[in-house]
């Protein structure tokens, strides 16, 4: 048996160095895999290059030159895009001629497909990874929607495996197609090691309470809870400052309404927002109430969480009472949870969070306990015993 044989591919819209959430989910789940590994990845042209976020195996990456061109098959040439997608994949998969492909599902689905259809044809065994749902999050009447239309029924019946990120993300898919899919979770990154005792810092009530939010927002996901959040600045004492690690522009929050003179934006490395999440006091973990995608909200899990729990920093969990994120962290005990679509009541919950010591030291203590629920040296070994199944 060759070298080559005995390889598992991954496969996903993008990998590091790009920070994106597929890359930093695959990264993190694979980076403790001790088998051989290759990865087949595209390209974002709005993603962050973090250049000290590196690869965890040899990559094979669809991209597109100029950057003008990548940005034209992302939004005007998707169909074309998908085209050379699939044909890129089937002959790096051809070559290789791995044990299994493990997929990762985004709303795109361009990758996703071209990797089923590859499998299908070489008689290679095919595994997805649900990271998002897949055709409820694509654009109403688009290329894309069309894509999952065809596709997703297919993929559900034929793959060799489904893994979804939650119970309830298989739950739906239970219900929408009947299959008994398996879970993997989102994992934490093994860069950092879980602590094992809880040591939460505390202020005298006048010092500067700084609450920190990571990640972009968008009307599908989060928008409507970001906007509470910024309301609740006027109803807080003028000692507590939001930071927004964020790759969005100054001017497209303004326009959205997010914003306030007591916000910090930006966009830092990966290394650095670790940082600046250690050193805030409260980490913010929102979803939408209104006006949203209500399947996502109910299953995901963000992955920005994955960071937070391993942060020693209490999370401030806000979103509805349904969402997957509400039911976790009230079960499991890491984080605070806010239901209540009311920016009096958010302001009051993040002053009694900041305030409470005790109440602090265990959120953080349950977080370090989820966040070994998500050690992903447990989830790679069983990739691997299932590699070796394939022999």
């Amino acid at each position: 048996m060759s070298e080559n044989e005995k390889c598992l591919v991954i496969v996903c819209r993008g990998m590091p160095p790009l920070v994106v959430g597929s890359t930093v989910l695959m990264r993190n789940l694979f980076q403790p895999y001790r088998g051989k590994l290759v990865a087949i990845a595209g390209w974002v042209n709005e993603a962050k290059v973090d250049p000290d976020y590196l690869p965890i195996c040899p990559a094979h990456v669809l991209r597109f030159w100029p950057s003008i061109l990548q940005r034209a098959m992302e939004y005007r040439l998707v169909g074309l895009h998908c085209f050379i997608a699939k044909w890129f994949v089937y002959w790096k998969l051809k070559r290789l001629r791995p044990k299994a492909v493990f997929s990762a599902c985004t709303p795109d689905g361009i990758f996703f497909v071209a990797s089923f259809l590859a499998c299908r044809r070489l008689g290679i065994p095919f595994w997805g990874h649900m990271h998002d749902l897949w055709l409820e999050n694509t654009p109403s009447g688009s290329y894309l929607q069309r894509l999952a239309q065809k596709w997703e029924p297919v993929i559900f019946r034929e793959a060799d495996k489904i893994f979804c990120m939650t119970d309830t993300q298989r739950d739906y898919y239970k219900d929408k197609y009947g299959g008994n899919y398996e879970i993997i979770p989102h994992c934490v990154t093994p860069d950092i090691e879980i602590p094992t005792q809880p040591r939460v810092k505390t202020k005298s009530p006048d010092a500067e309470i700084r609450i920190l939010y990571t990640g972009n927002f968008s009307r599908a996901m989060n928008l409507d809870a970001l906007r509470n959040m910024v309301a609740c600045l006027d109803i807080l004492p003028e000692n507590y400052r939001v930071t927004m690690l964020t790759d969005v522009s100054i001017e497209t929050c303004q326009a959205e309404r997010i914003w306030h003179p007591r916000i910090d934006l930006g966009w830092t490395s990966v290394t650095e927002a670790r940082r600046l999440m250690r050193e805030a006091d409260i980490l913010f973990l929102p979803l939408s109430f209104k006006d949203c995608s209500p399947e996502e909200v109910r299953t995901v899990f963000s992955t920005k969480t994955l960071d937070y729990l391993l942060s020693g920093v209490p999370i401030l969990v806000y979103g509805p009472q349904s969402c997957h994120h509400s039911r976790s962290a009230r079960s499991a005990g890491w984080g605070c949870v806010v239901n209540d679509d009311n920016p009096q009541v958010l302001a009051q919950a993040i002053r009694n969070l900041a305030g409470d010591a005790s109440q602090r030291e265990s959120l953080v203590a349950g977080a370090f306990e989820e966040a070994k629920r998500r050690n992903p040296v447990f989830w790679a070994r069983y990739i691997e015993d299932l590699v070796q199944l394939r022999h």
